[in-house]
């Protein structure tokens, strides 16, 4: 996170914005629980378990969307057959691609 998302006043590192005051410690916590599920979903990936991989990369989605959240969720549907929803979440990710996270 560069900046406050209530004020857009650069993010200073702390658990509050300088110039509004909105707590921005939670919205940290969140991205970071999307992490650590991304890192989960690859994984699973690794050893084949594509179920548990869908659940993270769902989850990991759900919480910070990224284009590399939208992608493998994308991948893990594929994974599972679950054709009509990859094709969906690909466009997802190509509609996303200017205002998505990196």
């Amino acid at each position: 996170m560069t900046r406050c998302p209530v004020c857009n006043a650069r993010y200073r590192g702390k658990d509050q914005c300088h110039r509004c005051g909105m707590k921005i410690a939670p919205l940290l916590e969140i991205k970071t629980r999307a992490q650590t599920h991304f890192k989960q979903a690859i994984k699973a990936f690794c050893i084949e378990n594509y179920d548990q991989m869908y659940l993270h990369a769902r989850r990991a989605n759900s919480l910070y969307q990224t284009q590399e959240s939208i992608q493998i969720l994308a991948c893990a549907a594929l994974m599972l057959k679950r054709f009509d929803e990859a094709i969906k979440i690909w466009r997802q990710f190509l509609n996303c691609q200017p205002f998505c996270s990196r």
